[in-house]
């Protein structure tokens, strides 16, 4: 019995599909596939937001918005923009959740301008560990509260570095000056003295979440 070569050796069945064939029809009890990603990922916060993000779309028919980690230019700016328009949306409350975050002096500034331009009350849960500037985003909502193990650590944020011996003068009168109006709103907020709260930043002062209470971070 012969056998032709181009039977021998026997080849194995064709796979169902191959990338230059059609994909065939997904059922729909199955998710689509995920899309690989475009782009560098970043180590920095991540605001839960996000086009097709079912949890994004749960936690905003919430009124919530989460924050973790260090915030940067581009979370920043979407976590303002989604303020707006919860608060253009409705009156009812904003919860804003804050798990071991981080800002630099600009961020949470800005961010500190736009909790204050609310209308809607903004309700504020911070969690592990708050420090630097962004204490000041706990400091400002009109609710605040915390889980049993925060740690707020006041301390200075960083001031600027890697400009040009012309600019640097300038950069510091005006880095000196922001952190003095961080430092009258974070006083403010607390009900104490703008050179307590400078001194204890000086230090790098660490609090427990009672200790915050007491220090006036956190409602009673």
């Amino acid at each position: 019995m012969s056998t032709s070569q181009d039977t021998w050796p026997p080849r194995p069945p064709e796979p169902p599909w191959r990338p230059d064939r059609p994909e065939p029809p997904r059922t729909p009890w199955l998710p689509p596939p995920a899309l690989p990603a475009t782009g560098p990922v970043s180590a920095s916060a991540s605001l839960v937001l996000g086009p097709g993000d079912w949890l994004a779309e749960r936690l905003l028919d919430q009124r919530m918005i989460a924050l973790s980690g260090e915030l940067d230019a581009a979370v920043l700016n979407r976590t303002v923009a989604e303020l707006a328009l919860l608060d253009a949306s409705g009156d009812e409350p904003v919860q804003l959740r804050l798990s071991g975050l981080a800002a630099d002096l600009d961020t949470a500034l800005t961010l500190v301008d736009a909790l204050d331009l609310m209308t809607a009350p903004v309700h504020v849960t911070a969690l592990g560990t708050l420090s630097g500037a962004g204490v000041a985003v706990l400091a400002v909502a009109d609710v605040r509260t915390a889980g049993a193990h925060l740690l707020v650590q006041l301390r200075e944020p960083r001031s600027p570095s890697g400009v040009p011996g012309p600019q640097l003068a300038t950069e510091a009168a005006e880095h000196a000056a922001r952190l003095r109006r961080l430092q009258e709103r974070l006083g403010e907020a607390c009900g104490r003295p703008v050179d307590e709260v400078a001194a204890d930043m000086r230090a790098g002062r660490l609090l427990s979440a009672d200790e915050a209470r007491e220090y006036g971070l956190l409602d009673p």
